[in-house]
């Protein structure tokens, strides 16, 4: 027969793991779902348009997170239909509302271009971006597949009406 010692070691034993066990399903499941409300990591696509010259073109925008402040993201796309652009810049998250992630940042492209100033909200399927510089204002809109939108939905979505 186990001493009280041992008697004790077996009770709490599994107690202990089953709390740690808890504890960490608890922490796992918070973690998720704050990630998955904001995360914008991966692969969006829309148009650009100037609002000062009306030029407007593709966009592609690769998100990768840098941290839970920071994004960095590619851009490419077309100007003139035909000039491919490339560029980066690191989008900082300066505040959450429900499920919209809001953004800002800027880019120097350069002594013909200037700096770039940009000020973003997204949502899991939607990204619209408002950008100034000493020579152009416009606006960026890109959307991405949802996991919650159906394929046989072909009625538009007004996800991208966010910012006006």
């Amino acid at each position: 027969m186990p001493n009280g010692v041992d008697m004790a070691r077996f009770y709490l034993a599994p107690a202990r793991r089953r709390l740690a066990l808890l504890l960490a399903l608890v922490v796992a499941g918070l973690w998720s779902s704050a990630a998955d409300a904001s995360d914008l990591t991966g692969s969006w696509r829309g148009s650009w348009i100037s609002c000062t010259t009306g030029h407007k073109g593709t966009l592609i925008a690769e998100f990768r997170q840098i941290n839970s402040c920071q994004y960095e993201v590619v851009f490419r796309g077309t100007f003139f239909k035909i000039l491919p652009f490339r560029y980066a810049v690191t989008l900082d998250v300066v505040g959450y509302d429900g499920e919209t992630t809001y953004l800002a940042g800027s880019a120097d492209l350069g002594r013909l271009f200037g700096v770039f100033h940009y000020r973003a909200q997204a949502n899991a399927c939607c990204f619209t971006a408002d950008y100034t510089s000493c020579k152009d204002q416009g606006r960026f809109e890109m959307t991405r597949s949802c996991p919650h939108r159906t394929r046989t939905s072909t009625a538009p979505s007004n996800c991208c009406s966010m910012v006006r």
